[in-house]
């Protein structure tokens, strides 16, 4: 299992996860914790997918060129 945090603002954070699966594939999740919130240690996920490697890489491909200029 692989996790970052990123911190977008001074309360304001998203965690990504990708951990193997059983079957060879890689399960990514994106979760969002706002640290201002009634319960600051509270996550929402706000995406979650399972994918082959290649798909996976497929993803993070898409992501990197997108942001070129």
């Amino acid at each position: 299992m692989k996790s970052s945090t990123i911190q977008l603002s001074d309360d304001y954070l998203l965690h990504v996860t990708v951990t193997p699966t059983l079957e060879g594939s890689f399960h990514l999740k994106i979760e969002s914790q706002w640290l201002g919130a009634k319960d600051p240690h509270g996550r929402q996920t706000r995406y979650a997918v399972t994918l082959p490697e290649r798909e996976l890489f497929d993803l993070a491909s898409t992501l990197i060129e997108g942001t070129a200029a």
